[in-house]
């Protein structure tokens, strides 16, 4: 059967090629990666029919391609996609409770979290690129919406000389993209932007994408604090422990993370 295939030395060794091309283009990935996307990619195509050889799938019209294997509908509905974005909580929450965590991750090349990281940030980062592709933005705007982890959007009235606009306004405090921890330096105040109005939600949509990480990251903050508030003398470790044990909180938030990109994967294909 072709479940069992997956298991089974020859069909696993047959699949390998299909992955060689993307490996190519970006560092050696770790060891536990490797595992992961082999998996991902493995599910994706059982979903889609039997399994062929290597040479086949290839060459064949309807082989999955790498952006294809990104569409929530194949790729996140697998085991190996949700342990990844498991881990990719777990490394926030930890930096929720330890602001010098991630790049305490990245001085020792880490194997457990930055792969998992890694893997969910390119996947915002690709379907980021692609509602890009669906706007014009000025390098002004492009920055705003980039420093301000917030957007409020307010349409123009009926009957208004500017009916049919949308003004767009980035605001919140801005913070270091690397570490999550807010910026110590002070920023200009971003201005107004006015766009058109059957595009504002590819603007929205851009700013979610962009900003994913660090609205997630607030989450877990929020989400540590409560667990802190409630007990006394909770170490650092039972309070990952007590995160990590909420089910139906991390459900949440791959639910929250699959309509994203759902909604990303939908609006690059319109018009």
């Amino acid at each position: 059967r072709p479940d069992r295939g997956l298991t089974t030395g020859q069909p696993a060794t047959s699949r390998l090629p299909k992955s060689r091309p993307t490996k190519v283009k970006a560092e050696p990935p770790p060891k536990k990666r490797k595992k992961w996307l082999k998996e991902a990619a493995g599910n994706a195509s059982a979903g889609g029919g039997p399994p062929g050889s290597s040479s086949d799938s290839e060459s064949s019209p309807g082989a999955p391609s790498e952006d294809e294997r990104a569409v929530p509908g194949r790729l996140l509905k697998t085991r190996a996609m949700r342990e990844m974005y498991r881990s990719y909580v777990e490394m926030l929450v930890s930096t929720a409770l330890d602001p010098d965590m991630i790049q305490a991750l990245e001085d020792t090349h880490d194997e457990l979290y930055l792969p998992p990281m890694r893997k969910i940030d390119g996947l915002l980062n690709e379907h980021k690129k692609k509602v890009l592709k669906r706007l014009s933005l000025s390098p002004a705007l492009q920055d705003a919406l980039h420093t301000f982890p917030q957007l409020q959007v307010e349409q123009s009235g009926e009957g208004s000389p500017e009916e049919g606009a949308v003004r767009l306004r980035p605001a919140g405090e801005p913070y270091n993209r690397k570490t999550l921890s807010k910026l110590k330096r002070s920023v200009v105040r971003a201005q107004e932007f006015k766009v058109e109005l059957d595009k504002s939600g590819y603007y929205t949509l851009y700013h979610s994408l962009h900003h994913y990480k660090y609205h997630t990251f607030l989450r877990c903050r929020d989400q540590t604090l409560a667990i802190e508030g409630g007990a006394e003398d909770l170490g650092q470790e039972e309070v990952v422990q007590q995160c990590m044990r909420n089910q139906p909180w991390l459900e949440q938030l791959f639910d929250s993370f699959s309509d994203l990109l759902a909604q990303a994967q939908a609006h690059s294909r319109c018009g």
